[in-house]
């Protein structure tokens, strides 16, 4: 039997109503509680929940409270708090629908129904991921729709320290129950200690051990000239037709490659004759040599041998099929590596993701597995705008948000800076989990460029405490405030106790 709470008051809408508290109600009545009402025409119970509390006092107006002293007036008197209630929908068909009809002034509110909530909640077990609990009511679980996460992307967003990287790590467990395939691209080094008892963990770094490998011929102009960022237009030119001319006369090839080309080129512009033996014609290394002077090439040798000195370069890189495997979880640490080095890593690897997806739902050939590719602090390789340089991952990632799900090449964006963030990507990822946010111009972003976030939403992220979100989107059937559940994997990257530190001995 549902429990009475109160009774509706003055003027109501097809979006909201007001209501009075039933006399000791008092503890039931909380922001953010779900609450039910019939309508006035069909009698279906409405669901909504309640968002604001406004407590007015009949022996206190407005016009007097300027003069009020502490002690002259018992302000309990005549007191009586208004709840303000947004309308959510009824359900119908294990979905909401809003009301046609008004709600009558009188009506009587009563506290929504566990069982109501687990029904409209209910995913079905094999697709669904447990995020956590319902805010208000802790013995009702929420779960989302990992297809849909998956399939439709998704953004997990939260200031400095509101637990985005805890979130994420319950995601992934999540994903991993159901013997997913993720990779996660790392820059601070959280999530390299993760262990999972029933899934495959690898973790690459960009240092000795266990170092990533690209495939240099993986690599376009862009990414080169990102990882070169002293190379001048005539070189950039240069480099460019080098690596036309790579693609068209080698099956595979690598920083050697080039710098075997340009050691033909500086023998030419040295000596006018050819030295060494070549796969092309030489007609076309005479016709590349009258276009440049030799300090050019001098200088992009130099360059390309600076790039191979990083031994993260090479003819085959890791492949692929090491990197992406069913029930595997694929940690890139780049916490070593610059920001360069890790835009072009990002790029490169998401690259050959989604081509390999690509060719295997084309063509039966590439990569099996439909994966997540997990963006930590995305707004740093997807950022908004044009920046100052050109930043390579932004490009791959902004496709991989429009046709991944096309081709089963799920995105999951996190970042503490929403505002800064390619407002195309924001906007493909169905489904957000928000954590506190306060920043007023990260919150405005927020709500200009996801569609189901509301204005209420937005009122509501600054209040959330550590470890509660608000989650919203295509992956879940009611948009709600959640607590987000305890994580069964090591969690990285806490706040450092810095008082603590000083004082050890």
């Amino acid at each position: 039997m549902a429990k009475e709470i109160g009774q509706v008051i003055g003027a109501t809408s097809l979006r909201g109503y007001r209501f009075v508290i039933k006399k000791d109600m008092e503890e039931h009545v909380k922001r953010d509680e779900f609450v039910t009402v019939q309508e006035s025409v069909t009698g279906h119970q409405i669901l909504g929940i309640i968002k604001d509390i406004t407590i007015s006092n009949e022996l206190l107006p407005d016009e007097f409270s300027r003069d009020l002293r502490v002690g002259d007036i018992i302000l309990s008197e005549g007191e009586y708090p208004v709840p303000t209630v947004k309308i959510i929908g009824y359900e119908k068909n294990n979905s909401l629908e809003m009301p046609r009809h008004g709600i009558k002034p009188g009506s009587i509110v009563y506290l929504a129904e566990n069982q109501q909530l687990k029904k409209i909640l209910q995913q079905k077990k094999i697709h669904s991921a447990h995020m956590g609990s319902i805010a208000t009511r802790e013995e009702i679980p929420v779960h989302i729709n990992i297809n849909e996460l998956v399939g439709k992307h998704c953004a997990i967003l939260a200031m400095t320290g509101a637990g985005k990287s805890y979130t994420t790590g319950v995601l992934i467990e999540e994903i991993m129950n159901k013997k997913g395939s993720i990779i996660v691209f790392d820059p601070h080094g959280e999530y390299r200690n993760i262990q999972l008892k029933n899934s495959e963990v690898k973790v690459y770094t960009t240092e000795d051990k266990n170092k990533i490998r690209i495939q240099v011929s993986s690599l376009n102009s862009i990414d080169f000239t990102s990882l070169m960022p002293d190379i001048t237009e005539t070189q950039r030119d240069l480099l460019e037709e080098i690596i036309n001319l790579s693609e068209k006369f080698y099956d595979n090839w690598d920083l050697e490659t080039i710098n075997n080309i340009l050691g033909m080129l500086y023998d030419l512009k040295k000596t006018s004759k050819k030295d060494k033996e070549q796969i092309f014609p030489a007609e076309i290394l005479k016709s590349m040599s009258k276009k440049v002077g030799i300090t050019t090439i001098g200088a992009l040798m130099r360059r390309i041998n600076r790039l191979n000195r990083m031994n993260l370069f090479n003819m085959e890189g890791t492949p692929i099929n090491e990197l992406i495997h069913k029930n595997q979880l694929t940690i890139i640490d780049l916490s070593d590596a610059d920001e360069r080095i890790s835009e072009a890593i990002v790029s490169a690897v998401s690259r050959k993701i989604f081509s390999g997806r690509r060719r295997y739902m084309k063509y039966g050939k590439g990569i099996k597995t439909p994966t997540l590719i997990i963006i930590e602090e995305a707004h740093n390789y997807a950022p908004r705008g044009m920046d100052e340089r050109n930043i390579v991952s932004r490009s791959i990632l902004k496709r991989i948000a429009r046709e991944g799900r096309k081709f089963g090449t799920g995105l999951c964006i996190v970042s503490q800076r929403p505002n800064k963030l390619d407002s195309d990507i924001l906007s493909q990822c169905n489904t957000q989990i928000i954590l506190k946010i306060v920043n007023p111009s990260d919150q405005e972003y927020i709500r200009q460029s996801v569609e189901t976030v509301t204005e209420d939403i937005v009122r509501d992220l600054p209040s959330l405490g550590r470890g509660e979100a608000i989650i919203t989107g295509s992956a879940i059937n009611l948009s709600m405030p959640l607590k987000i559940r305890p994580r069964q994997t090591q969690a990285g990257g806490e706040d450092l106790d810095i008082v603590a530190e000083w004082n050890k001995k």
